[in-house]
């Protein structure tokens, strides 16, 4: 409790330093540059989470590089930009601040990757503060980045007895959150808007937290979890190029769009012209896809599992369909593309690679299942004997040496059929032998009019 009294003393100290900071500040820099500091989380003998492809550490650097690439490449020398590190250094929590307040920065912006278990992924973004119904979900991720002090020479005498894993030093930080937590608050939205509408990631919010690396910081800060790398599926995204790219492009409109309020507050003129071939910023909100309602199929099984059972791994809210003598298993509902794309992340987050989308047509002939990217017009019966991320070649082994094989792609997946058949008691014929001889998993679909319709 001792913390609690030293910063409630210093509350109102802090308040009064930083009206007076922020008055003397803001009238030496009426047309000073906009000065941004990119904090890549972790460093050196501090690795951070440990993903399923790399270290938090070397994930943050590249996206945090990226990103400031970006924006010079963009406002040219409209941002200062200063990074906290710029190689594998360790760079104490309370150094990171000291940097962005010896340069009187603007904006404080800290790049982290989240863990936990690996079903566990998406997006979130914080600002200093105290979020009352979130404040038991937070606590750990909080615990989990203040505890970097700890691997800190000295850090009792630098954080004043301050105790990474007691929730009354928690609460003790955010009483000073105030001050700027409007401005951090509009950046941190903008940012997981950007990985909604422009990257199509899973966002768990913008919350607020007690961060040592923030409450240290005399201007606006936000601290950025850009995806979970101990999930299989998140983390190999985060350490791919296309996943860094696409990240760094989320947070850069974030800053694009934060850096224009900040103009027109102070009544700057927004000379930079848009770049050839620029990335959109802000997105329109999404609207429904007309006529359809999209439902991800996980599992496909002639056995009838309950609810809760282990086989549904965890997922909730399941829809089952029984077609002939299998049981078709449906996550989510939805008419939005971007919630159709997270439900599949989620689910196969959950362990099921081989889900997909299916398509319901809302109105009339909604027990038929549609399923986009076929280009075939006419009306052909074929098996859908097995679905895989692989591109197989024709004579892979998985096909058990069946031969007129097709492939159709569809999203991440590819999806290999057996046969043309020309009507559909012929392919039940064959359906019946495949399942017993070879794929027991098997089912018949109808190609019609450029649409793939389940049969059985």
């Amino acid at each position: 409790m001792n913390f609690i009294k030293k910063i409630n003393f210093k509350l109102l100290t802090f308040i009064l330093l930083s009206l007076l900071f922020s008055i003397n500040v803001n009238a030496q820099k009426r047309n000073s540059t906009f000065i941004l500091v990119l904090d890549a989380g972790h460093g050196g003998h501090d690795s951070g989470a440990r993903g399923v492809v790399d270290l938090e550490k070397n994930i943050a650097l590249d996206v945090t590089l990226k990103v400031g690439k970006l924006v010079k490449d963009y406002f040219k020398d409209d941002i200062k930009i200063i990074y906290t590190r710029k190689d594998d250094t360790f760079i104490p929590l309370h150094e990171r601040a000291n940097i962005a307040n010896r340069n009187h920065a603007d904006f404080f912006l800290s790049i982290h990757c989240n863990s936990a278990r690996p079903g566990a992924y998406g997006t979130e973004t914080f600002a200093l503060g105290s979020d009352p119904k979130r404040a038991n979900s937070n606590l750990s991720i909080v615990k989990k980045e203040n505890s970097v002090i700890l691997l800190e020479d000295d850090h009792k005498e630098k954080y004043e007895d301050f105790d990474p894993s007691s929730p009354e030093s928690l609460i003790g930080l955010t009483l000073m959150q105030n001050t700027h937590l409007e401005n951090s608050l509009i950046m941190a939205k903008a940012i997981e808007d950007n990985y909604i509408n422009k990257d199509k990631r899973l966002s768990r919010g913008v919350k607020q937290a007690g961060f040592l690396v923030l409450w240290r910081t005399a201007m606006p800060s936000v601290l950025t979890e850009i995806g979970f790398v101990t999930n299989p599926e998140e983390g190999r995204y985060l350490a791919s190029e296309e996943g860094k790219n696409k990240t760094a492009e989320s947070i850069f409109n974030a800053i694009k769009y934060y850096k224009k309020r900040w103009d027109l507050i102070r009544g700057y003129n927004n000379n930079y012209e848009p770049q050839k071939n620029e990335v959109k910023e802000l997105a329109e909100p999404e609207k429904p896809v007309a006529g359809k309602v999209f439902k991800i199929q996980f599992l496909v099984s002639k056995r009838s599992f309950r609810k809760g059972a282990p086989q549904l791994k965890g997922l909730d809210n399941v829809e089952v369909v029984k077609t002939g003598d299998l049981y078709k298993y449906f996550y989510g509902s939805t008419s939005f593309e971007s919630k159709r794309d997270a439900n599949l992340r989620k689910v196969k987050a959950r362990g099921f690679p081989d889900a997909i989308i299916a398509e319901f047509p809302t109105g009339d002939n909604q027990n038929n299942i549609y399923f986009d990217n076929d280009k075939n017009k006419t009306d052909i019966y074929r098996i859908q004997i097995l679905s895989s991320q692989s591109n197989l070649n024709e004579n892979s082994p998985l096909f058990k040496g069946l031969n007129n094989i097709s492939k159709v792609k569809e999203g991440n997946l590819f999806k290999y059929l057996y046969g043309n058949f020309d009507n559909e008691e012929n392919a039940k014929n064959e359906l019946e032998k495949i399942r017993k001889a070879k794929f027991p998993d098997a089912f018949v679909v109808l190609f019609k009019n450029g649409n793939k319709i389940i049969i059985q």
